[in-house]
């Protein structure tokens, strides 16, 4: 038996791209869908999402793959990472392919992943997907590996790949440029769920009046969809920028009862339990569990090599 590869030209994969978004958008009557599946997952309500895309009736092939899709990196957001990697197979599409990578790195955080994604974005092929672009975006980003996450990013204009550049954005302190991506995105449709959670977290960067509008933001989110620890979390950066830090205690219990071992959820407890002036067992409590549900959250490692330096230092003094 011989195999043939065909590779196509750049122009013809992008192509080839548009026609299938025009499809996935144009299923049932030129509606999308996976609307709420979607925004589900864009929100952070990933147990509707997986369970929705689940048991949900594609009727084309290509709706069917972006289903598989959202469902599978909605159960890695669920850290249901054996899942993942016992349902993609080694034969499954290059998007499902990425998202399987995904879990592995977050399970196990393995340079042999990193190494592989590094392969794959320098193949000359991988990045003409835009869900395989955005996916080993995330791997490097999760990796605090900015340069290779924007690489990754560079050339993709769809609504998720360009939010993601926000966060780096964000995440480098580039402002200016986020802001820039966000006027992108509101070009391109400025109703959209993540159109309107990039515009949030510019916001917050910004400070000031800018802030009451990021509440108002998550709050409208919640009200449409539902509030999620994701958008709770929001709400109380917000309200703790602007000193409001018993109202942003009130949202960050609602996010806890939603999700007991929500890492940002553990992290803003924390903090603005220290503001409130409660005592240091409850402040230590938020540590601890942060320390027993995600050992490797870059606020437990930041704190255990601050801790540790504390020690070196006594340490000398004491000698």
């Amino acid at each position: 038996i011989i195999l043939f590869v065909v590779v196509f030209p750049a122009t013809e994969l992008k192509i080839q791209q548009q026609q299938r978004k025009k499809k996935l958008k144009m299923s049932s009557g030129g509606v999308d869908v996976l609307f709420d599946i979607r925004n589900a997952f864009y929100v952070g309500n990933y147990q509707f999402c997986a369970r929705e895309a689940e048991s949900f009736n594609a009727d084309s092939e290509d709706v069917a793959d972006d289903c598989k899709l959202l469902m599978y990196r909605a159960m890695v957001a669920q850290k249901k990472y054996a899942v993942v990697r016992g349902d993609i197979s080694s034969d499954a599409p290059s998007a499902l392919q990425a998202v399987k990578m995904l879990a592995e790195y977050s399970h196990s955080q393995s340079d042999s992943i990193l190494e592989e994604a590094k392969k794959m974005q320098g193949d000359g092929i991988s990045l003409t997907n835009p869900s395989v672009a955005l996916l080993l975006a995330t791997i490097f980003f999760n990796a605090n590996n900015t340069d290779d996450a924007l690489r990754c990013l560079h050339k993709v204009d769809t609504l998720e790949s360009l939010a993601l550049t926000v966060q780096i954005l964000l995440h480098i302190h580039r402002v200016d440029l986020a802001k820039k991506t966000v006027k992108k995105m509101q070009e391109k449709d400025d109703d959209s769920t993540l159109t309107q959670l990039a515009l949030a977290w510019v916001n917050l960067a910004v400070g000031g009046e800018k802030l009451q509008d990021t509440f108002y933001i998550m709050q409208d989110l919640g009200d449409k969809f539902q509030h999620t620890p994701l958008l709770l979390n929001g709400k109380a950066a917000a309200l703790m920028m602007q000193g409001k830090y018993v109202e942003a205690e009130e949202a960050l219990l609602q996010a806890q009862e939603k999700d007991s071992n929500n890492e940002n959820t553990l992290v803003n407890l924390f903090v603005v339990s220290n503001y409130l002036g409660r005592s240091p067992e409850v402040c230590q409590r938020f540590v601890n569990q942060l320390r027993d549900s995600a050992p490797n959250h870059p606020f437990v490692v930041s704190l255990q090599k601050k801790e540790e330096e504390f020690a070196t230092f006594s340490q000398q003094f004491a000698e």
